[in-house]
């Protein structure tokens, strides 16, 4: 299919058509709405009202501090019910044994609701034709004559009964729904209490169980505690087990005892004997006594160093006054190696007395020894015994304890047993009430909704077949492909038109078919030429770098890693197009997911027919001139998904100074924005593109030197990213041509 493709499909969905087809069929559609809404009132008129009422009650132990049995397991529990056990509550109260009971004691087998003729409608009709007579006949099995119900009763009634926990709490709401009021406000308040009184009977039984199993097992345990304690008793006194301070026993501590006394006789001995040492080194080597504490406590030693001080004081007194050989002076000298004497004298007989006690106490400790042997044969004796002991009374203490524990339980069994006190495990917190309205059917809203959903469904409906006839699909025109002239005859310029306010958003539209045009003015050169501009003085072009032309893959790479960038292509020599490396490279960066826009600002259109196979007759012109908005004049390439912008008709000769704002608004809505400038001179470039812009020059092999002189103009210009790139294929083509 030649022609360009637009930026929507070549078909589009018409919307008015469906409106249309719609607004047709609005009788049918009323007429639909209301029939079915009839049918739907009538319906459900026909059934009858339901009403619902439920009950709540809370599971919890309510025990009283007075009345609660204290034992292991309700401290630890603390008398709540985990989740386990209130889903079993849910089960006792949907029990069949609670509802056989429920239904006799309401009577609901005469109730017209449970003998199939209470509906007035369609259905209670058929469902009495389909009873069996077994339906009628008693639950077979069922433990209590009395209570035996109907199967169809009992079935009617777990249909309309509803019992569950609340969520994260231990209530249990019990939910019933009936054609009568006070039915549904009855069943579930007496199922409640029926409830109640079953569990309190249950702990009833419980108890009377218990006080009749206590009893004797209680008159054994007895006998078997005398027995135990008699043995214990027994076995006591026949193995001398006697008790001393502490309950502990005699001979232990009789052992103790002489074991502390054996040891403060060893250390008082070994005290002495090294005090003996003491004193035997000090007379034999001429020491001082004074230093050895039992010789200074002596009394007579201390009257003897009181006697050798006062006669040493005399002596000294009396040197002031006599002579050193004065007879007074000698007497009182020779005095004083008589008291020294007497002084070792006196610490002699102390260190006979410290060598008699300890002899006497070596006596003692072989006296104290052999007892300690005698209380350690009898302690060995008794502890072996009192293994025994132990034994029994531990048999004795665990048959008490175990008799206490059932005295305990007996009595308060029996006492409950005789009051008939029995705490139920359950509370009614909430009792069922007569229910104001019925929660089924609500008629109204019902039919609403139902007349609602008909309508929708019959606009549906009308839509559905719309779309699969293919009536609600219109063609849209493709742009064909025409003559368009490489060049053309300069217009005149017109009064300015009004600025690119339309250029903002690049979002993509199906442009419609415009007609052949004249032949669009090309933006290269002529009076009001678009790129063309004067030389380069030549001190400038000696101030660019002479540089070698790259491969395109260089310049692919690069543009690739810069993630946006405005791209101008300058062909330097006015040969051949740009058209080859341009599309190359939009649709290169295309692929790496990119949005890329390439704008033809040369004039020929090769590289816009290239990427459309077609040149299309709107463009960049009719943008500026106000006759189309931007979106309305962008195409997508056949071979990738970037966006192509052609120049368009300029028929009415608009001002080319509002390109650079065109310009500037595909760089803002797109990642790369690529303009094919053809071989425009610097003023050209500088019209579209900033000093930022990659500039890429295309050389071939004969156009290198103007290629060098170009890039050396244009970063001399201040286009500082300019590079020269080898066009090979327009290379290639103009070696086989």
């Amino acid at each position: 299919m030649s022609g360009a493709r637009s930026l929507s499909a070549d078909v589009d969905i018409d919307i008015k058509g469906l409106l249309s087809a719609i607004w047709r069929k609005k009788i049918l559609l009323v007429l639909l709405t209301l029939v079915g809404g009839a049918l739907l009132f009538a319906a459900l008129s026909t059934i009858s009202p339901r009403y619902k009422s439920d009950a709540q009650i809370l599971i919890k132990k309510r025990e009283s501090v007075f009345t609660r049995i204290q034992t292991n397991e309700f401290q630890q529990n603390g008398g709540e019910f985990d989740e386990q056990a209130v889903k079993s509550q849910v089960l006792v109260l949907n029990s069949d044994d609670l509802a056989a009971q429920v239904i006799r004691k309401l009577d609901l087998e005469n109730h017209s609701e449970f003998r199939g003729s209470s509906g007035k409608g369609i259905l209670s009709l058929a469902t009495s034709l389909l009873k069996s007579p077994e339906d009628d006949s008693p639950i077979a099995g069922a433990p209590d004559t009395g209570l035996s119900v109907s199967p169809k009763v009992l079935k009617q009634f777990k249909k309309q009964l509803l019992v569950y926990a609340a969520e994260k709490s231990r209530v249990i709401i019990v939910e019933f729904w009936s054609t009568d009021k006070r039915l549904a406000r009855d069943v579930p308040n007496t199922l409640a209490d029926l409830y109640l009184e079953t569990t309190r009977n249950a702990t009833l039984e419980t108890d009377s169980s218990a006080t009749e199993w206590l009893g004797p097992e209680i008159e054994k345990l007895r006998e078997k505690v005398r027995d135990a304690e008699a043995k214990a008793a027994e076995f006591r006194a026949q193995s001398d087990i006697l008790l001393g301070n502490n309950n502990s026993l005699l001979a232990t501590q009789q052992l103790s005892e002489v074991s502390s006394e054996l040891s403060r006789v060893r250390a008082e001995r070994t005290g002495a004997e090294a005090r003996i040492d003491t004193i035997r080194a000090a007379l034999a080597n001429g020491g001082s006594l004074d230093v050895i504490p039992e010789v200074i406590s002596s009394p007579l030693v201390q009257r003897l160093r009181e006697r050798q001080v006062t006669t040493q004081a005399q002596i000294s007194e009396l040197s002031t006054t006599l002579l050193p050989n004065h007879p007074r002076i000698k007497a009182l000298r020779s005095q004083m190696p008589e008291i020294e004497n007497q002084i070792r004298k006196a610490a002699r007989d102390i260190l006979t007395s410290l060598e008699n006690n300890v002899d006497r106490s070596r006596k003692q400790e072989e006296v104290l020894l052999q007892e300690v042997n005698r209380y350690k044969s009898e302690s060995a004796r008794v502890g072996e015994a009192e293994v025994q002991l132990r034994a029994l009374e531990r048999e004795a203490a665990a048959q008490r304890e175990r008799l206490e524990g059932y005295l305990v339980r007996f009595n308060e069994a029996e006492s409950r047993q005789n009051s008939g006190y029995a705490a139920s495990e359950a509370k009614i917190i909430e009792h069922a009430v007569l229910p104001a309205s019925s929660y089924f059917p609500k008629v109204l809203p019902f039919t609403l909704a139902g007349m609602t959903a008909l309508l929708v469904l019959g606009i549906v409906g009308i839509l559905t077949v719309e779309l699969l006839s293919g009536r609600a699909f219109r063609a849209v025109a493709p742009i064909r492909e025409e003559d368009y002239p490489m060049r053309a005859e300069p217009h005149p310029v017109a009064p300015a038109v009004p600025a690119v306010a339309q250029a903002t958003s690049p979002a993509p539209a199906a442009p419609v078919a415009a007609r052949h045009s004249p032949a669009t003015p090309p933006l290269v050169p002529a009076e009001t030429d678009l790129m063309q501009d004067t030389p380069v003085p030549p001190s400038a072009r000696m101030a660019a770098n002479d540089t070698d032309a790259f491969a395109p893959e260089f310049a692919l790479q690069a543009l690739e890693n810069m993630g946006r960038a405005t791209i101008a292509v300058v062909n330097p020599a006015g040969q051949g197009d740009n058209r080859a490396l341009v599309s190359e490279i939009a649709r290169h960066l295309s692929e790496t997911g990119r949005s890329v826009v390439v704008a033809d600002f040369s004039g020929s259109g090769a590289t816009v027919i290239k990427m459309l196979g077609s040149l299309p007759q709107t463009g960049f012109f009719d943008v500026l001139a106000g006759r189309a908005p931007l979106r309305d004049v962008l195409f997508v390439d056949q071979a990738s998904s970037a966006h192509v912008l052609a120049s368009g008709s300029n028929e009415d000769g608009v001002v080319m100074g509002n390109l650079g704002q065109l310009a500037e608004a595909l760089e803002a809505s797109y990642d790369y924005a690529i303009f094919d400038c053809g071989d425009a001179g610097i003023a050209g470039v500088s019209r579209i593109a900033g000093k930022e812009t990659v500039v890429l020059v295309p050389v071939m092999p004969g156009t290198v030197d103007k290629g060098k002189r170009v890039e050396r103009e244009l970063k001399a210009a201040g286009f500082s990213e300019t590079i020269m790139l080898r066009d090979r294929q327009n290379a290639a083509a103009a070696h086989v041509a």
